[in-house]
């Protein structure tokens, strides 16, 4: 409701619309991917979401099976919403701060790139401390990775368009990546676990994951915000 109030429509009726093909459809799909700088962002959120999303997907069990002491099942259900929620404050606050905080330093990168380290350091706590407290710990550092990563990362794909004309379509793109990622990561934990027969390495592929996503970042040409 609120987007519709605040946010004026334009009408498309006297839009130029040029002739639909599947063919150039599809190519124009890979032609985004061919644009160095707009590639290098896809893949880096391809992996950080991939790594957050393999930390997650066997949450439950890891409060019945990898922490000490470990919970029921009762128990475990009740408390991995809470584990969720324990990040929510933190996501609230930096997202309110670090997408106006990098329009006004004019800068996209620094911040992905403190976001993915911070994301990697809290898939580090549990492989340190493999407890509850260091769960909720987790939880909420990865928030704040969370908080700062989005409104910037989001930002940065439109920094970074191949064709502003075909905006929608990259952006939509784009989402395909966060989508791809979170599919990946239940096939990765379950082959971690069923070969390592623990969840350990789980943590550790993740980190691993995330920590790419870092470097990953690092060749793109960073342009000003006022330059984009």
């Amino acid at each position: 409701v609120l987007f519709v109030i605040r946010n004026r429509d334009e009408s498309s009726v006297d839009m130029v619309r040029e002739r639909f093909e599947w063919g150039a459809f599809f190519r124009g799909y890979a032609s985004a991917l061919k644009a160095r700088d707009y590639r290098w962002l896809w893949i880096s959120r391809v992996l950080f979401f991939f790594g957050y999303s393999t930390s997650t997907v066997l949450s439950l069990y890891m409060l019945q099976s990898y922490i000490a002491p470990a919970l029921s099942a009762t128990e475990a259900s009740a408390t991995a919403p809470l584990i969720s929620l324990a990040s929510l404050p933190a996501t609230l606050i930096a997202v309110s701060v670090s997408g106006r905080l990098s329009d006004h330093l004019g800068v996209r990168k620094p911040f992905i790139i403190v976001a993915s380290i911070l994301m990697a350091a809290s898939l580090a706590v549990p492989l340190i401390s493999p407890t509850l407290p260091g769960l909720f710990v987790q939880s909420i550092v990865t928030g704040l990775a969370f908080g700062i990563y989005l409104p910037v990362d989001n930002a940065m794909f439109i920094d970074v368009l191949p064709d502003p004309a075909r905006a929608g379509r990259d952006l939509g793109l784009a989402i395909v990546a966060m989508n791809l990622g979170q599919a990946l990561a239940p096939a990765l934990a379950a082959v971690v676990v069923s070969a390592t027969g623990g969840y350990q390495l789980v943590w550790g592929a993740a980190l691993v994951l995330v920590a790419l996503a870092t470097l990953t970042v690092a060749p793109i040409r960073e342009r000003t915000v006022a330059d984009a």
